[in-house]
């Protein structure tokens, strides 16, 4: 057998070192019972798996007899030293009578052996510049957010799910959690839900924000406020669209802003102390996103991310005001880049800083100048950069990245160079044009997204308030019931990354049963109840999974070099659906799990797709549009059903035996669960939900059993505000 260093097991916030029965947890130690220790790397060694009580027994105890009772204490000891709960645990799952399992992911490395100091001098990749690529060890589930329209050219409808989940999709955020001493930070809003997306009027005094008020996650209306100010003044009135970040006129006049709705996106312009709006072009709307728009500072021009050509990448373009033209600032990608976005000009207003995305998982900072020219490289990191801004004086950019673990925050030359800590500023944001104000994303008050189960008297009837089944301890999504209805599967973020869970239908009992490095979600079981589909991303592309209703067996039914997801099972259980851009667009297709042949259904976009009870007709939504239709499994024109679900909501709907339950974002009096009679063809509202809870978009957010008398929901509450830092120098 091959001699190796010992291992390294970690997870959470601890670390394990194979010989030294010890416990590391932020520098500390804890010493650990020599057989709770050997518990302990046996687990860690087979983490997401059920792991039976006589497997520990003969591979911890082999050299004696012993009862239950002594593992059992040994479990005992190291959720003690875990600080774990038993009842709803984060670490270590009972399975009674059976075995345990080890809930969060374990990353296992060999320990480097210490080296005379003549051998430990860094090599360049080892310094971690950014000059030369540098291998990451397991793929981040961090996603950016204000660059999040880019991240729509890089990772489709699921990039848009993970970033909306994590709480990033909705504003620029503080990596540093510490403000800087040169500056004194003071509160700038108080409001109940969510705020994002802050720009300060050209004269530093007022500030432009998105809110989103009694809107859902990431919709709201554009709002003014005085520095100081209590009342904000609203200039937007919205009720399904998506707002994107605002820029100010240079003369402080207007507010230029992105909007998207059903029907695509466009920038508009709305006077910055009230009155009409104005279309100022239209621009792509991947999954309700638009870029930030840079104002030029003779007020005749907007840099913002188009396309050149039909149906050609995102770039960087120049918009006149006067003529309308756009002008391509950087020539059309001819590589395998995947496009370019979140243009923002530098103050002397001769650069323009943007994000390229190399592939799904990888983009780079990059600058050129307005006039045109060759695009500069300023990353080589092989992470992903995220919210960035130009310093006062221009001569760095400050950028969010995991470049050396955990996200944070880093600067660069503009004109390129050695990459190093941000010092100076608290967080990423918008500084005013004097650079002595900056504001940004303040932490969030509260923020959960959880399963509601909603009980209805008879299908469409009247439904009960719903109740809900986890704590919000965690974002939780995609909830699924099982055909006996006795358990839910769902995609969950408690174990630190989005994997694939079970509980009970009363919501006990919550287990993993996914350990995937790239992270899993859209669960559904199998019609016998004995399998369970789910897409994950074990690299740059999700695929579709199948394991079985314990967590085993877990192998690939879809792959290639092209996003697949959202599976849903046929009636007969012989097939899977799913969604694919393998043809450039994404489209809903099936694969039979007897041949594998996979056969393209839709022609005319498609995504989330499910088969009605009786195997006839397939029922689908789009990622880029609204409404739910259906078509014959055996091929054919789709026909529309409903105008909702409208855009982002696509995984908001559920097929039963005799209709439909969706979500319609934009209903009167406000968001509500809906019911879609097959028999009458009619669409009705069966529960407001305009509470506090907010229905989730861009997921598979809701799900019902066969006889449509329970119905599964994901409600999410959110609160933050916007916290402004003033330079004391």
């Amino acid at each position: 057998m091959t001699a190796h260093n010992p291992f390294v097991f970690r997870f959470g916030e601890f670390e394990v070192k194979e010989h030294e029965f010890l416990l590391f947890r932020d520098g500390e130690t804890q010493p650990v019972e020599p057989k709770a220790f050997r518990v302990l790397l046996f687990l860690l060694r087979n983490p997401g798996r059920l792991v039976k009580k006589d497997e520990i027994l003969n591979a911890v105890w082999d050299d004696c007899a012993v009862s239950d009772n002594s593992l059992t204490r040994s479990i005992a000891t190291l959720r003690k030293l875990l600080s774990d709960d038993a009842r709803e645990p984060r670490y270590i799952a009972t399975v009674q009578t059976v075995g345990y399992r080890f809930l969060l992911p374990v990353e296992v490395t060999e320990e480097t052996p210490v080296r005379p100091k003549a051998w430990a001098a860094p090599s360049a990749g080892d310094l971690n510049t950014g000059v030369g690529p540098v291998r990451e060890r397991r793929r981040s589930q961090w996603i950016p957010g204000a660059v999040l329209a880019a991240i729509v050219l890089a990772g489709g409808a699921w990039a848009i799910e993970h970033a909306v989940k994590n709480d990033r999709a909705l504003a620029t955020s503080s990596a540093n959690p510490s403000p800087s001493p040169h500056f004194r930070s003071v509160q700038l809003t108080n409001l109940s839900g969510h705020v994002w997306a802050p720009a300060f009027s050209p004269d530093g005094r007022q500030f432009a924000f998105i809110w989103n008020g009694d809107h859902h996650p990431g919709k709201g209306d554009l709002y003014v406020q005085l520095v100081g100010g209590e009342l904000p003044l609203r200039l937007t009135h919205t009720r399904s669209e998506y707002m994107n970040p605002p820029t100010w006129s240079p003369d402080g006049r207007e507010i230029a802003f992105g909007r998207c709705d059903d029907n695509g996106g466009a920038v508009w312009v709305v006077p910055a102390l009230g009155g009409p709006e104005r279309k100022i072009t239209d621009v792509p709307c991947p999954y309700g996103l638009i870029a930030p728009v840079s104002w030029t500072s003779d007020g005749r021009s907007l840099v913002l991310t188009d396309s050149c050509v039909a149906k050609g990448p995102i770039g960087i373009v120049v918009f006149s005001m006067e003529t309308g033209v756009k002008r391509c600032l950087v020539d059309l990608l001819k590589g395998e880049e995947l496009g370019d976005a979140g243009p923002l000009l530098s103050p002397d207003q001769q650069m323009v800083a943007f994000v390229r995305w190399l592939n799904p998982g990888t983009s780079d900072l990059y600058t050129v100048p307005l006039a045109g020219g060759t695009p500069h490289r300023l990353t080589s990191d092989n992470k992903i950069v995220g919210d960035f801004m130009w310093t006062a004086a221009g001569q760095y950019i400050s950028f969010n990245s995991t470049r050396s673990g955990p996200e944070r925050t880093w600067r660069v030359p503009a004109a390129g160079g050695a990459i190093e800590a941000e010092t100076n500023y608290p967080g990423i944001g918008a500084l005013s044009r004097d650079g002595t104000r900056l504001a940004y994303l303040g932490p969030s008050t509260f923020d959960a997204s959880s399963l509601w189960r909603a009980e209805i008297s008879r299908e469409g009837g009247v439904a009960k308030d719903p109740r809900q089944l986890l704590p919000d301890s965690s974002h939780d999504y995609s909830p699924q019931p099982s055909p006996d209805g006795r358990q839910i599967v769902f995609e969950s973020e408690r174990s630190g990354s989005d994997q694939i869970w079970k509980c009970n239908a009363d919501g006990s009992n919550p287990f993993q049963l996914t350990s995937l490095g790239g992270g899993s979600g859209s669960p559904r079981w199998s019609p016998d109840g004995k399998w369970i589909a789910f897409d994950s991303v074990p690299l740059n592309h999700r695929q579709v999974m199948v394991i079985d209703e314990e967590g085993r067996n877990q192998h690939v039914v879809v792959s290639g070099e092209y996003d697949n997801g959202v599976p849903a099972w046929s009636s007969d259980g012989k097939a899977i659906y799913f969604g694919s851009d393998r043809t450039g667009s994404f489209q809903v297709w099936r694969h039979d799990m007897a041949t594998g042949q996979e056969t393209q259904m839709t022609r005319h976009g498609g995504l989330a797709g499910i088969e009605s009870y009786d195997g006839k007709t397939l029922y689908f939504s789009t990622p880029n549009g609204a409404g739910i239709w259906s078509m014959s499994v055996t091929g054919g024109e789709a026909q529309r059903v409903t105008d909702a679900p409208h855009f982002g909501y696509w995984g908001s709907f559920a097929v039963t035996e005799d209709g439909l339950y969706l979500v319609d974002s934009g209903a009167d009096p406000g968001p509500a669960l809906m019911y879609y009679s097959f028999r009458s063809r009619q669409l009705k509202r069966i529960l407001i939900l305009n509470g506090p809870q907010k229905a989730f978009p861009w997921s598979v957010n809701l799900g019902a059993s066969r006889d449509g008398r329970t119905v599964l929901l994901v409600l999410g509450t959110f609160r933050n505000s916007l916290v402004m830092a003033e330079n004391l120098k």
